[in-house]
This record gives structure tokens, C-alpha cells and sequence, in this order.
């Protein structure tokens, strides 16, 4: 059983001797205990495709160094032009994907099938579940939880 508490009774039988006159019939005599064994993990994720995981890490990634590049000639990070939607997802990272200006910085806009990434303008690069879309979350940021792809993908 994973993640949660095993408690059960066991139930012990012993032959003794009986303290009667006839000394060579045995009694049976029962006794109850109660054990309880627990286990190390309370929460179940689903198995996430190595492969999968991986592209999360590395487009994050690439998002990040898109970022850095073009703070880097600019002087400060892009704005994405709307908020985060799925319907706004594409064009918020045309500032990163232009080929004006000293880019492209980034080929194309991460997929969004298994995980979503966003940033702002504060340079900030968080990942989401599929179909999640919204405000920077700081417990989403790549840069402060290496390892938020393991919870964005499903």
C-alpha cells in the first residue's frame, strides 16, 4: 500500500500446558495484538515520460537564455503584450521570436501539450500544467524550483 497508514490485528495462538489434573491435555489460549506499519509517502504522481520531462527543462531553459540575451542588448527584459492565455500564449513571445530588432532570441514559442511557460518583465520564467495560464507564481519559477517540470507534467 503506498502513501497512506496499515493498521491491523494479529491474533497469536499458543498450546500450553492446561493446569488441570489430567496434565497431558493442552489448552489453546489466544492473545490480540495490534501493529501498525507506515509507509514514507503520501502523495501519488503520475508517471511522467522521461523524454517529455526533459523538453520541459531544456525549453525553460531556452527561455531563460532568450530572456538574458535580450536584456542583455536592450537593457531590459521584454513585456509580453497581453496577459497569459491560451488564445495570447503564441503572441506573447513575439518579442523573443521577431527577427527585428537584434533577434530572433528564441526559434519559436515552447509547446504547450504537456506544460506551458510564461515570463514577464521582470525576467521571471515559470512553468505550468497544460492549460494553465496566468500571473507569475513563484512557486512555478524554473530559476527558484529546478525541479517544477516534475509537477507540470502530467
Amino acid at each position: 500500500m503506498r502513501g497512506g497508514l496499515l493498521v491491523g490485528a494479529v491474533t497469536l495462538f499458543a498450546v500450553v500446558p492446561a493446569c488441570s489434573s489430567s496434565p497431558s491435555t493442552p489448552s489453546v489460549v489466544a492473545t490480540s495484538t495490534s501493529t501498525s506499519t507506515s509507509t514514507t509517502s503520501s502523495v501519488t504522481l503520475p508517471e511522467q515520460n522521461p523524454a517529455e520531462l526533459a523538453t520541459c527543462v531544456a525549453d525553460a531553459q531556452s527561455v531563460q537564455m532568450a530572456l538574458a540575451a535580450y536584456q542583455a542588448l536592450k537593457g531590459a527584459y521584454p513585456s509580453p503584450p497581453s496577459p497569459w492565455s491560451a488564445a495570447t500564449y503564441a503572441a506573447n513571445f513575439a518579442p523573443l521570436t521577431a527577427a527585428a530588432d537584434g533577434g530572433p532570441f528564441l526559434h519559436d514559442a515552447p509547446g504547450t501539450r504537456f506544460y506551458v511557460i510564461e515570463y514577464d518583465a521582470a525576467g521571471h520564467v515559470w512553468v505550468a500544467p497544460p492549460g494553465s495560464y496566468g500571473p507569475y507564481n513563484r512557486g512555478q519559477d524554473i530559476a527558484l524550483q529546478p525541479d517544477v517540470c516534475d509537477a507540470a507534467v502530467a
